[in-house]
């Protein structure tokens, strides 16, 4: 069970395509771990990743921040760094004290990669660490 009382990451993982709507999470090719190019520096060239946060019903009604960014195996930040903002509410139909489900998908183009290796995709919500995902970069 997750803490009632700070945002946590119910999913965070990558998919050849998603999207969000009506508070679903539409993804197609989704949870790989491992990309294979004939040369570097490569790019994928289109990819989305997918957050699906838990917000603690006392974070409701306030700007947050995420931070979605990819590191090396040496936990060197690369090229990636995503920034956004949310502010959700209560459903209608959500009870006192219930935490919200909100999902988040972005489409990612041209995703460079110098060298293979070992990757991760990093998740931040308002500063804090929610989830890590890593994938193998390969030459195939």
């Amino acid at each position: 069970m997750s803490d009632p009382t700070t945002f946590s990451a119910l999913g965070f993982f990558p998919a050849d395509h998603a999207a969000a709507e009506s508070g679903k999470v539409y993804a197609s090719g989704a949870y790989w771990s491992t990309l294979r190019f004939p040369s570097f520096p490569a790019a994928l060239p289109g990819a989305a990743l997918v957050a699906v946060l838990e917000q603690p019903f006392h974070a409701a009604h306030a700007d947050h921040e995420f931070l979605i960014a990819m590191e090396d195996a040496d936990g060197q930040r690369q090229a990636l760094e995503i920034r956004g903002e949310f502010r959700a509410a209560p459903g209608i139909d959500s009870r006192y004290g219930e935490p919200n489900v909100i999902p988040i998908t972005v489409p990612l183009y041209g995703l460079p990669f110098d060298a293979p290796g070992d990757y991760v995709f990093v998740l931040e919500v308002d500063g804090a660490e929610l989830a890590r995902y890593p994938i193998h970069v390969l030459a195939a």
